[in-house]
C-alpha cells in the first residue's frame, strides 16, 4: 500500500471496508469506467440527513455530498485519462461546485458552506481492478471520516471479487445505471451527453421541462408515481402531456425483464440538461 494523500491498494490486497455505507454509483469518463462505494467509518454517530451526486460540467467530473443537518458540503473534481499501457490517470482536485448551485440543486437548503478536503488533492496512474480511497472529511475532534472508494473498471466486461460477509440479495441493492444518454421528447431527438451514472435514484434536469426523479422502487410515501417502465436500455415515461424516452448504450437495469419505473415530476425552472444519481430519491424529493 502507498500513499500520496490518497490511499492506493490492490483490490485483493486490501481488507474489506468497514463502517456505514452511505452511497454507491458509478461514472464514466474517455471510456474509463469506476465504481464508487461511500462509507463512514466508523459508523456511530451516524449522519441522519445525507445525499449528494455527480455532476458533469466540461468533461470534470464534480463529486459532491452534502450533510443536511448542519448545510456543510464537501466533494472533488475529478477527470480521467486513459493512458497506452491501459492504465487510467485520475487528477484530483478541490470541489468547484458553489454554495449557489448546491442551493439550485436543493431548493429546499439555501444556506451551504464547502469544507475543504482534508489533504491535498493528488494525480495518480491506476490500473483496472485497483481501489483508490480519498478521506472526503474528517471530524477533528472524533477522527470520524466519509471516504470513498473509486474502483477503476474497463468498458469491456472484467473480473470483479467482493470482500465481506454474504447476504441474502435486496431489491435495495438494485441500481439504475445510465450510460451515453440521448434523450426525445414527443418523439423529437433533445438531448445527449457522453458519460454514466449508477444509484438506487437518478434524477435528471431538461430544460423547458423541469427535474425527474427516479426509482425502481415503490416510493408511495414520496409520492412517487408509476409514470414509465424500462426495457433494456430504453426508458420511457409520461407526464405533463408530454412523452419522454431514454436511451443509453447499455442496459439501465439488471436481468432480461421490463420494470415499472416510478417518477416524481418536480417542475423547476432548468437551464442545462443535467443528471444526478444518488443512494435514494429522498433527498431530491424533500430538498426540492
Amino acid at each position: 500500500m502507498k500513499t500520496i494523500s490518497l490511499i492506493l491498494c490492490g483490490v485483493f490486497t486490501c481488507g474489506a471496508q468497514s463502517g456505514a455505507k452511505l452511497a454507491t454509483g458509478e461514472v464514466s469518463s474517455h471510456g474509463i469506467f469506476v465504481r464508487f462505494e461511500t462509507r463512514l467509518e466508523p459508523d456511530s454517530p451516524p449522519i441522519r440527513r445525507f445525499g449528494g451526486g455527480v455532476l458533469t460540467e466540461n468533461e470534470v467530473i464534480k463529486r459532491h455530498l452534502g450533510n443536511f443537518d448542519n448545510h456543510t458540503y464537501f466533494g472533488y473534481d475529478l477527470t480521467m485519462e486513459a493512458l497506452p499501457d491501459g492504465r487510467a490517470r485520475l487528477r484530483f482536485a478541490g470541489l468547484t461546485m458553489t454554495p449557489a448551485k448546491m442551493s439550485e440543486i436543493f431548493k429546499n437548503t439555501p444556506q451551504w458552506t464547502a469544507l475543504p478536503l482534508p489533504a491535498a488533492p493528488a494525480m495518480l496512474d491506476v490500473r483496472v481492478g485497483e481501489t483508490v480511497a480519498l478521506d472526503l472529511f474528517v471530524n477533528p475532534s472524533t477522527g470520524q471520516k466519509v471516504t470513498e472508494y473509486l474502483t477503476i473498471a474497463s468498458s469491456a466486461r472484467t473480473e470483479a471479487r467482493v470482500e465481506g460477509t454474504a447476504r441474502d440479495f435486496a431489491a435495495e441493492d438494485v441500481d439504475i445505471a445510465i450510460s451515453s444518454p440521448k434523450v426525445s421528447i414527443d418523439g423529437k431527438p433533445a438531448f445527449s451527453w457522453r458519460g454514466a451514472i449508477a444509484g438506487q435514484a437518478v434524477w435528471l434536469d431538461l430544460p423547458a421541462h423541469g427535474r425527474f426523479v427516479f426509482s425502481l422502487l415503490p416510493r408511495p410515501d414520496l409520492g412517487m408515481q408509476k409514470l414509465g417502465e424500462i426495457r433494456g436500455s430504453l426508458m420511457t415515461w409520461r407526464s405533463g402531456g408530454h412523452d419522454y424516452s431514454l436511451t443509453a448504450s447499455k442496459p439501465i437495469a439488471p436481468g432480461s425483464r421490463a420494470y415499472h419505473l416510478f417518477v416524481f415530476p418536480i417542475p423547476r425552472a432548468v437551464t442545462e440538461f443535467t443528471m444526478w444519481a444518488g443512494p435514494k430519491p429522498d433527498d431530491p424529493i424533500r430538498h426540492r
